[in-house]
Order: C-alpha cells, then sequence, then structure tokens
C-alpha cells in the first residue's frame, strides 16, 4: 500500500530539521509500509517492539502520524483508504451540489460584488481566485473553525504548525486527492506573495511547489540555480513591478520563468487590500446561504462509522478539515462546469491551476 501525502501548513519556509520535517520523514524509505501495517491492524495493537525500523517509528511519532496508548500504536492523523471511497463520496458530493445550486441561485448579486473589483481581469476569472480559492479555502476555514467544526492549526512537539493528510494511491481515491480543484498555495512575505489555486494532479511550475522542493533536495542542479535570492527579495521586487516600479532584468527572467510575468510584464491578476474588502463582502452574502449545507455534512462526520480514521479515535475537526476540502472542492467543479467561473487551463505534468499575486 503506497500513500499520497498532503500538508496544510502554517510554518516558515526556512530550512528544518530533517527530523521535523513531515515531508522528509514521510519519504523516508519503509515509512508506507509502517504506516500501511498500523492501519490494516486492529487500532492500537501493535506496539513499537513490533517493528524493526525503530528510528523510523520514532520519526514517525515525533512527526505526529503516529500516536501511543497505553505502549500501543494507532493513527494520529485523517487518512483515506480504499474502503472508504463511498462514504468520501457520500459526504462531499450531495453537499457540493446543493451549495452550488444555491450560489448559482444568487449569480446576479454574486456578480455584481465581484464585478467591483477593477484589475482587468474578466469577473469570472476574478470569481474564480476570489470565491474558489480565497473565501472557500480561506475566509469559510475561519469561519468553520470558529463553529468548531474543523482544525485548521496542529501544534507539534517540533513547534511546527500542520495538518497531515493520507490517501491510499488507489484509482478509487485519486478523484479526491488529485482531481479536484482545491489546492491552495501561497508563498507569502510580509502579507505579500505568489500564488496558485487548482487541482493536485502533478507539480506545478510555481515558487510555492519550487521551495518546497528545494527542502528535500529534489531539484536538479540546473533547476536549483534558477533562484540564487530570497524568495522575499523576489516577492519585494515583484510587488514594485505591481507600483510601476522598474526591477532589474534578472528578476523578470525568473517571474517568467515560473509564469508569473510574459514579454517583461505581470501577466497574472494582482488582489490588494480592495480586494479583500470585496471578497469580506462576498463571503458575508455566500455564508448564510451554504453554511447549513456544510455544517451538516461535517457534523454527520463523528457518526460515520465506515471510516477507518474514526476507529482509530483520529479528531473528527481534523478529519473534517479534509472533508470540507472534498466539499469545495467539488462545488468549484461545478462552479467550472456551469461557466460561473473561469476554468483554469491544464498544463501536462502539473495539473489544472491559475495563478495571482497578493498584496
Amino acid at each position: 500500500m503506497k500513500f499520497k501525502k498532503y500538508y496544510y501548513e502554517n510554518f516558515s519556509l526556512e530550512t528544518l530539521a530533517e527530523m521535523d520535517n513531515p515531508r522528509y520523514v514521510l519519504d523516508m524509505a519503509g515509512a508506507d509500509q509502517v504506516l500501511e501495517e498500523v492501519i490494516l491492524s486492529s487500532p492500537y495493537s501493535l506496539s513499537v517492539q513490533d517493528f524493526e525500523e525503530e528510528e523510523l517509528l520514532t520519526a514517525l511519532l515525533h512527526i505526529g502520524a503516529l500516536r501511543q496508548k497505553e505502549g500501543k500504536l494507532g493513527m494520529a492523523v485523517p487518512f483515506f483508504v480504499k474502503q472508504d471511497a463511498d462514504v468520501l463520496k457520500a459526504l462531499s458530493k450531495t453537499a457540493a451540489h446543493d451549495i452550488a445550486e444555491a450560489l448559482l441561485a444568487h449569480t446576479g448579486q454574486i456578480v455584481t460584488i465581484a464585478a467591483r473589483v477593477d484589475n482587468g481581469y474578466p469577473v469570472e476569472r476574478n470569481l474564480y481566485h476570489i470565491l474558489c480559492a480565497y473565501i472557500f479555502d480561506g475566509l469559510m476555514f475561519d469561519y468553520l473553525e470558529e463553529n468548531k467544526l474543523v482544525t485548521t492549526s496542529c501544534i507539534h512537539d517540533s513547534g511546527l504548525d500542520y495538518l497531515l493528510i493520507l490517501y491510499e494511491d488507489t484509482a478509487c481515491l485519486n478523484e479526491y486527492s488529485n482531481l479536484l480543484l482545491c489546492s491552495y498555495n501561497r508563498l507569502i512575505a510580509n502579507g505579500k506573495g505568489f500564488v496558485s489555486f487548482g487541482d493536485s494532479n502533478g507539480v506545478r511550475n510555481d515558487f510555492y511547489r519550487y521551495q518546497r522542493q528545494r527542502e528535500l533536495k529534489l531539484l536538479s542542479e540546473e533547476e536549483s540555480k534558477l533562484i540564487s535570492c530570497s524568495m522575499e527579495t523576489l516577492i519585494e521586487n515583484f510587488d514594485q513591478m505591481v507600483d510601476g516600479g522598474k526591477v532589474e532584468r534578472c528578476y523578470v527572467e525568473v517571474y517568467e520563468r515560473f509564469g508569473y510575468c510574459r514579454n517583461g510584464k505581470i501577466a497574472v491578476p494582482v488582489y490588494d487590500a480592495h480586494a479583500y474588502e470585496i471578497a469580506r463582502e462576498l463571503f458575508d452574502f455566500t455564508v448564510d446561504k451554504v453554511k447549513e449545507y456544510i455544517f451538516s455534512a461535517l457534523r454527520a462526520i463523528q457518526f460515520e462509522t465506515r471510516l477507518l480514521a474514526n476507529a482509530h479515535g483520529v479528531s473528527a475537526k481534523d478529519i473534517a478539515n479534509e472533508v470540507y476540502h472534498l466539499i469545495f472542492g467539488e462545488v468549484n467543479e461545478l462552479l467550472v462546469k456551469s461557466g460561473f467561473v473561469s476554468a483554469p487551463p491544464y498544463y501536462q505534468g502539473e495539473g489544472r491551476y491559475f495563478k495571482s499575486f497578493e498584496r
């Protein structure tokens, strides 16, 4: 059994100690095999002594993927295996259909609000970034946490703040783990930064993914030389371009390499404080139209005995974090299909996504 790993991180991109970095630990040889054995055994029936890889077990416990109760091992994070596929479908697709219908019933009002964003891009493109990403994967998460329905922060023994989600790498689950529009990548410094939003069906050519691959030493020697300055410097220089300032050609070449500039000019929409005010207004308008469907689906999680993660006592609010991702990912697919929001382009080996810049 192999697993796809997803990380909702709130820690800085500075160099980490290897054993504190969940990406590094879960990439260690044998990690998937240990997770498989714990998952397929009765919860809290195995102990550390049942495994030969003591260092690996210690690392998995340290990053919070596993936990112990009275010396026995269980899963500590949301995980989904093949047998969970039908449950995930029931929890997410019905709610998504109801939410999309409620939003499309108020197309006129939503478009009127979003049309006030004046950045040179059509309202459908701005709705993709503001509604599908900034609201569904931002403001709505904060709202759900305030209502004690989801976890958005988890501090580990290392002091790092992240949530870890595991999916068995199998065809019936790839629809959920790879193909939905619910992956928000943000490389932010001082409240500004490079953003991309789309599915997870590949490795994007964006600054966030580049930084993560560099951390794990997955870049070729040639790729590692693409950026020699700090990400903060790249962000500040791009911000100067937004204000009409001139920057050195070496920076522009990097922006063009990563698709944020074209022919020396900015090629992505920019969202500023005024856009955020409009986003807040749009959130206030839409939340009352959709919250009952989201609340109902997320509250049902704790009673869903067929979910194997529940048998391990994984927090229902942690599981709800991922189920909500599935719900709004399904909603976004329906909104794209309807033409209400722009359809992101597909890039071979990268998936579907759009880029933007936030300031």
